[in-house]
């Protein structure tokens, strides 16, 4: 993707970037994760979408969907989730072309390398080098839904300049130690403690999890864009989400936390039926919007929105 104005690379850099270790070889996924792994199909609970082209590109050898209207006025590179060990940009297309069309964006989603056959960091070098090549004058989002919403905060902590995140779930945080995990193990009906252990051992496969570059909640906030983040208040990662909020409120970060108490983990990208959804989509779209015509006035005061 690109045009005759800046691209990523052109853009101003204020922190200290961190460096991956070395890639490592992986090992071979359980015929049941393969099996798992086809089942990612596309959400059914978005209306029809017209007037929104979406093509494969491929950017640093990376696969990707790209949704755009005729006009966009911006560009969300949105990182798909599934632990670390599935999932695909095709899930996420009917989500994709309905922000395009909402927000009137182009919408980008890689394909990133998978673990446990490609372990940390293999997915962060490989979607750096993609996100690099993106070409645009117009304003650059970072995001990403649950797993995706950690390889783009922890892409902003490589160095990655973006003039906004806009994270949907995230884990943040391979630990595993929140309270939350607990708290909500008998509503969360998508994720749970032992499905994070499992997909922690797959992805980081002997590697620290108190690596900001693994867990991206440890890592430095100062100098971070304005950042949104929502989460359902009956997911067992809720507490990562307020972690990080509770981080960039202390820092004096532009940052806007919203809490649907009814919504299942990453249900906006699922489509409009389930609780919570159209809600976390409207969240969604208002804060793209926003940062799509930004320019004018001062930051926001940080915040916290439960509905």
């Amino acid at each position: 993707m690109s045009n005759d104005l800046n691209d990523v690379a052109d853009r101003p850099i204020t922190r200290v970037p961190l460096v991956p270790p070395a890639l490592r070889t992986g090992r071979d996924a359980s015929p049941e994760l393969q099996e798992r792994r086809l089942l990612a199909l596309p959400g059914k609970g978005f209306p029809p979408i017209t007037g929104i082209e979406t093509r494969e590109i491929e950017l640093a050898g990376l696969g990707c969907l790209s949704s755009a209207p005729p006009n966009p006025r911006g560009v969300l590179f949105h990182i798909h989730g599934g632990a670390f060990r599935s999932g695909n940009p095709q899930r996420l297309r009917p989500f994709a072309e309905t922000l395009a069309s909402l927000v009137n964006c182009t919408v980008i989603l890689p394909t990133y390398p998978l673990a446990p056959e490609n372990p940390f960091p293999a997915a962060l070098v490989r979607l750096q080098d993609a996100y690099t090549e993106v070409a645009t004058g117009q304003p650059l989002v970072l995001g990403g839904d649950s797993a995706g919403g950690n390889l783009a905060l922890s892409l902003w902590h490589m160095g990655a300049a973006a003039d906004a995140l806009c994270l949907i779930s995230p884990w943040l945080d391979l630990r595993v130690a929140a309270a939350s995990y607990e708290r909500a193990a008998g509503t969360d009906q998508l994720f749970s403690r032992e499905m994070a252990q499992d997909a922690r051992q797959m992805y980081l496969q002997g590697h620290s999890p108190d690596d900001p570059l693994a867990s991206p909640l440890l890592g430095a906030v100062d100098n971070m864009p304005p950042t949104f983040i929502v989460a359902g208040g009956v997911e067992v990662l809720i507490d990562d989400t307020l972690a990080l909020f509770s981080r960039l409120a202390t820092a004096g970060v532009d940052v806007e936390c919203r809490v649907v108490p009814e919504m299942q983990h990453v249900a906006p990208t699922f489509g409009l039926d389930a609780p919570g959804a159209a809600a976390g989509l409207e969240a969604i779209t208002g804060f793209l919007d926003r940062q799509f015509r930004r320019g004018s006035g001062p930051a926001d005061t940080p915040h916290i929105i439960t509905e």
